[in-house]
């Protein structure tokens, strides 16, 4: 079995440069502060100041544009799918696989890949 050796490989979405602040909760009621990277129908990358393991599955927290005036608030379960230290980035840039997706969250991240 051969492995993928890029992030655009391993995934089965296309995604689109998401640059915006968002909020990872761990266990409930940790709250960590992360940068996002990119965003598609099946996950997201973020830059975060930690090295979480792959597997390791979270709530995050992120606002997405719905309307031409129109922010909305989402959260959703995730899970890591790799890290790799980015010193670029001043941190490590996590891949992450939505675990769920409601149907408003799927339609809002359809509209803004369009």
């Amino acid at each position: 079995m051969e492995i993928p050796d890029s992030d655009a490989e391993r995934r089965q979405h296309a995604r689109r440069p998401f640059r915006s602040v968002a909020v990872v909760v761990v266990s409930g009621t940790k709250q960590i502060e992360v940068r996002t990277v990119n965003l598609g129908a099946g996950g997201m990358g973020i830059i975060a100041s930690a090295n979480p393991k792959p597997g390791t599955t979270f709530t995050i927290a992120f606002s997405l544009q719905t309307g031409p005036k129109t922010t909305q608030r989402f959260a959703t379960q995730v899970q890591v799918t790799h890290a790799v230290l980015a010193r670029d980035h001043d941190g490590f840039k996590v891949g992450l696989r939505f675990v769920s997706v409601g149907s408003e969250l799927a339609a809002a991240i359809a509209q803004y890949l369009k």
